[in-house]
This record gives C-alpha cells, sequence and structure tokens, in this order.
C-alpha cells in the first residue's frame, strides 16, 4: 500500500460518511487523478483482504463493512444494545449534552477518536437526536433527545451538574467552526 491510499483510507476512516475525491484531493493536496487511482486501488486491495469496503455513491466514497459480515454487525449491534452503555459512549452522550447542539467533528476533535458508531448507537438508543446545521446542510447538529432529558428527571439540559462552566468549551467551539 503506498503512502496516498494510507491517507485516503485514514480520511475515509475518520470521516465515517462519504468523501468527494474533491475533498480528498484538497486535504491531502494530491492531483483528482492520483486520488482516482488510489481510490480504485485501495478499493482492490480491501476487497481482496479486508472485511472492509470502500463503496461509491455519485463521485464520493466511504469505507463501509463487508456486506456478507452484515449478520457479524447487526448481532454486535444487537449486544450493545441490551448492554450497559460504553464509557466511549457514554462520554459521547456527556459531550452532546452539556455542548449540544453539536457537529460529529467537533465530538471527534475534543475525544480524539472517530464516534461514528458511538453517535449511531446513541441514536438507535434514543439518547440522541440529530438536525441538519443550518449553515452547513452536509453536517448534522446532534443534542439530547426529550427521552434522555426527562429519563434524567430534568426539565432541561441546562438543570445537569456544572451546566454553566461548559458554556465557555461550547463558545470556543462555535468559534473555531466560524
Amino acid at each position: 500500500m503506498n503512502e496516498l491510499e494510507s491517507k485516503i483510507e485514514a480520511i475515509l476512516f475518520m470521516s465515517g460518511a462519504l468523501v468527494s475525491i474533491k475533498k480528498m484531493s484538497g486535504i491531502i493536496g494530491a492531483s483528482v487523478d492520483d486520488i482516482e487511482k488510489s481510490v480504485k486501488e485501495l478499493k482492490n486491495r480491501l476487497a481482496s483482504s479486508s472485511g472492509l469496503r470502500v463503496i461509491e455513491i455519485d463521485g464520493s466514497f466511504q469505507l463501509v463493512t463487508d456486506p456478507e459480515l452484515a449478520p457479524l454487525m447487526q448481532k454486535m449491534v444487537k449486544d450493545e444494545m441490551v448492554e450497559d452503555i460504553t464509557p466511549a459512549a457514554l462520554e459521547t452522550l456527556s459531550l452532546i449534552a452539556y455542548i449540544g447542539p453539536v457537529a460529529k467533528s467537533a465530538i471527534e476533535y475534543i475525544r480524539g477518536v472517530n464516534s461514528s458508531f458511538t453517535i449511531r448507537n446513541l441514536l438507535i438508543r434514543g439518547l440522541i437526536e440529530r438536525s441538519i446545521h443550518p449553515q452547513k446542510a452536509n453536517t448534522y447538529l446532534y443534542r439530547p433527545s426529550a427521552d434522555l432529558i426527562r429519563h434524567l428527571g430534568l426539565s432541561s439540559v441546562e438543570e445537569l451538574p456544572d451546566f454553566d462552566k461548559f458554556k465557555e468549551l461550547k463558545k470556543n467551539l462555535e468559534k473555531n467552526e466560524a
């Protein structure tokens, strides 16, 4: 695997969503032709020796699990739903509760890891909700669900312990996004 292919794989992994060739080209600083060639090589390599695949939709690419592994992935998700909430999910839920509505990129920036699976798990459990970012149509904002607030016995997130301390963090995140 060449360096460009490694970079593309890392971008697709971190994104957890569709990424256009143009966007990858801008991030990496390589030509669109070189990106297209390396994406094709990555697709072929993964298809022959991995549980991951690269799919293409309208010229954008996403890293996904092999469809043949769907029963295994379904079992994993089902097992996650009956287990207690994991520390990673609790950390993500706390960030969303205290600074939401918040974009996935901000959550991942704070946590330092890809949070796609954790966010999906929280959505499935009904603990968080997502809406389209008003200024960025291709970005979702996550916030605590009404069910979570009700389950915690609160009437609003502002009643969370030390809520005011997190207002500054939220302001700093909003400045960075602007």
